[in-house]
């Protein structure tokens, strides 16, 4: 079945570059693609949202944070509300993780906020326009940078410090240096080029929430483990158990705390193409190109999938439920 998996993905997922899947805590699949190897870090872009929340909630596991439920402003103290802002004043975390925000803008200003010194507090004059919090779903990449100063200034230590202290260090991930992103250029290099390690930040110093950060397939894996076992990671607790459980609850359709949450049997619609959830209730975080880290507590699965830049590629529901699993099953 293994030769059927390695045809299956060549021919239909030719831009798959690692495979990683754990059963019952147990690695019992690791294959490389495109000669990539099992030390090349890949860039995974949103796969790190689902991070930045695993983060969030260990800053309120230790008290930097209040709740989900702490107002945005709080931490902004001086900041002066704008025209048509006056949403802002009750905008909380919890409303930033499920994307419930209202903004300004219709399409993400991505060249505004990235040719700003701060992108985080961009994201405050952004906040806003005719829509109420929770009326509408925005799914905002540039809106969460803004739990990046949030964590700084939180607890003192800028996120990347944060995510190594509290996770990447209990998770055994090897140090993630600076990421070599500072311009426009160096930025689609970073996107584009394989086995360029790190975590990318703005000017000031604050590190992405929304894409940025380049691991191992394994590494990435090893997130979906923490998940898994209900923030434990080795016998050793990482993030409380209650903390997971609210992650991984459907809030806005299909999405908990910056994680997709995917009841079975559901037939799922990305842009225009429509494909089954699968005979399995899962929690997803995605990444453009098809990157995923997949858990599937029923079968006490965790899948980890890495891909290079494609936009709009196909689907990995039936590669998942088709190949992947079954071989799983077929090794007890």
């Amino acid at each position: 079945m293994k030769d059927k998996i390695r045809q299956v993905v060549c021919d239909e997922y030719s831009n798959t570059l690692g495979i990683v899947a754990y059963k019952d805590n147990k690695e019992v699949y690791e294959e490389y693609f495109n000669n990539a190897t099992k030390d090349e870090s890949i860039h995974t872009f949103s796969i790190a949202k689902s991070v930045v929340s695993i983060l969030i909630g260990i800053a309120i596991d230790k008290g930097y944070i209040k709740s989900v439920n702490q107002k945005v402003l709080d931490f902004f103290p001086d900041y002066q509300l704008k025209r048509n802002q006056e949403q802002l004043k009750d905008v909380t975390i919890e409303d930033f993780l499920t994307m419930r925000v209202p903004y300004k803008y219709k399409c993400e200003p991505y060249t505004k906020a990235f040719s700003s010194n701060d992108w985080g507090e961009f994201v405050l004059t952004q906040v806003g326009g005719k829509e109420q919090i929770g009326e509408k779903f925005h799914y905002s990449t540039i809106g969460i940078q803004i739990l990046s100063n949030i964590i700084r200034k939180a607890s003192g230590l800028d996120l990347k410090e944060f995510a190594t202290k509290y996770l990447f260090e209990p998770l055994e991930i090897k140090d993630v240096p600076v990421a070599p992103v500072h311009d426009k250029e160096s930025q689609d290099h970073f996107y584009k080029t394989r086995n360029i390690r790190g975590w990318a930040k703005d000017p000031s110093g604050n590190y992405t929430t929304g894409w940025g950060i380049s691991l191992t397939t394994d590494e990435w894996a090893r997130v979906g483990l923490l998940v898994l076992n209900n923030g434990m990671y080795n016998g050793k607790r990482i993030v409380s158990e209650e903390y997971i459980k609210e992650m991984v609850k459907e809030r806005e359709k299909n999405y908990g705390y910056l994680w997709w949450i995917y009841p079975k049997n559901q037939t799922m619609k990305i842009i225009t193409k429509e494909y089954n959830t699968g005979k399995y209730d899962s929690y997803c975080a995605n990444g453009v190109g098809g990157s995923l880290i997949s858990v599937i507590p029923e079968k006490n699965i965790v899948i980890c999938l890495t891909c290079s830049l494609v936009y709009n590629p196909k689907v990995r529901t039936e590669l998942i439920n088709n190949y992947l699993i079954p071989y799983i099953d077929s090794l007890e």
